[in-house]
């Protein structure tokens, strides 16, 4: 008996789970902002399960390399890529083939440590569907540049607490490194959460939540990174 009401429950919690997600998607923060409106590029980009917050290296709200301790060997870029998310999926799990069940049911059912990661980018995102073009006024940048920040944890310097990790490696993978998270990970806040209030940090119509990757593009403009 205790098994089929455990079951049922956990069906019960799922089909909640899943149907808010689905009506808190579609509903709009920001709504009706012009994507375009601004001369910052920044993009969303996606690998189909987690999108990234791209943005400029340096401009004068920022200058990210001077910011990240020097420690991390990241080599000087045109633009960062930003990424919170669950720590032990962000430094044991490279590729999905080192997904394990213990690293799933830890980042789902209990709130978790977190970490940033970072990587640099030499250029534009090259045109694809899983990449959004966004465009800020500085007043708007200046906010998503203080939401970034606010994902990392700090020492007492005020600087980002760089993880004993070398980063993801492969031959077509750009430098990257992981920094410590601010927060816990959990089914009410996941990478794509963070995501998602990055869009709305910027002031452009975003999902009101979502713990999904379709939930952080859904509102994003269809322009392919152009």
């Amino acid at each position: 008996m205790w098994l089929r009401r455990t079951f049922l429950a956990a069906l019960l919690f799922a089909g909640t789970y899943l149907a808010a997600s689905e009506l808190l998607m579609r509903l709009p923060v920001n709504a009706g902002a012009d994507p375009l409106d601004g001369t910052i590029d920044v993009y969303l980009v996606s690998n189909g399960v987690h999108v990234d917050v791209l943005v400029p290296a340096s401009r004068p709200e920022q200058d990210w390399h001077a910011w990240l301790p020097g420690e991390a060997g990241l080599p000087r870029s045109s633009m960062l890529a930003f990424g919170w998310g669950e720590r032990n999926f962000y430094l044991d799990v490279p590729t999905w083939d080192d997904l394990t069940a213990g690293i799933a049911l830890r980042a789902v059912f209990w709130p978790t440590r977190t970490a940033m990661h970072v990587s640099t980018w030499s250029g534009r995102p090259s045109e694809h569907d899983q990449v959004h073009l966004l465009r800020l006024t500085p007043e708007d940048y200046a906010e998503l540049v203080e939401y970034i920040r606010s994902g990392f944890e700090l020492d007492e310097n005020q600087r980002p607490k760089l993880l004993d990790h070398p980063g993801h490696q492969g031959e077509n993978t750009p430098p990257n490194r992981f920094f410590a998270g601010r927060g816990s990970y959990s089914l009410l806040r996941t990478c794509n959460t963070w995501s998602n209030g990055a869009v709305q940090a910027m002031g452009k119509t975003a999902a009101r939540w979502t713990p999904f990757e379709r939930g952080a593009r859904y509102h994003l403009p269809d322009n392919r990174g152009r």
